[in-house]
């Protein structure tokens, strides 16, 4: 019986080592873009990755918000301005009820353009083919 207690300890430090290896061996989280005025909005919104960022990871990553409310929606925001207050931009990241960011949504408070973008309308955009698939054509 003394063999049983020894393979106990030896199964302990193999979960161990198991469990080290495995977590090791995870790619590490993609961190979302930078907000900035030298990119373009629509190339920030099409790679922040949603549904992965939570609010610490956001955090430490765009420091802390400029403000934070809680969106018509009931979800939580942290809004971001960048540049100048004549031309800024603003980007507004959306927490879902368990932290994580589900979207981002874009303004831009220029002097002669108004627009907003969001992440998932951007993401969502599907890029068209040179030539389109079509069907079979009227039988001759």
């Amino acid at each position: 019986m003394k063999m049983g207690i020894g393979v106990i300890p030896v199964l302990m430090l193999g979960l161990v080592l198991g469990g080290s290896l495995v977590q090791a061996q995870q790619p590490p989280a993609q961190m979302p873009p930078g907000f900035s005025l030298e990119e373009g909005p629509e190339k920030i919104l099409a790679r922040y990755p949603l549904g992965v960022i939570s609010k610490g990871a956001a955090f430490s990553h765009h420091g802390k918000a400029n403000r934070e409310f809680t969106l018509p929606n009931g979800l939580p925001g942290w809004l971001y301005d960048v540049g100048e207050r004549e031309w800024h931009r603003t980007y507004t990241l959306v927490f879902d009820g368990e932290g994580v960011v589900i979207d981002v949504l874009y303004y831009d408070h220029g002097r002669f353009s108004k627009y907003g973008l969001t992440a998932l309308q951007v993401q969502s955009i599907q890029p068209r083919t040179e030539s389109p698939t079509l069907g079979p054509g009227p039988s001759e």
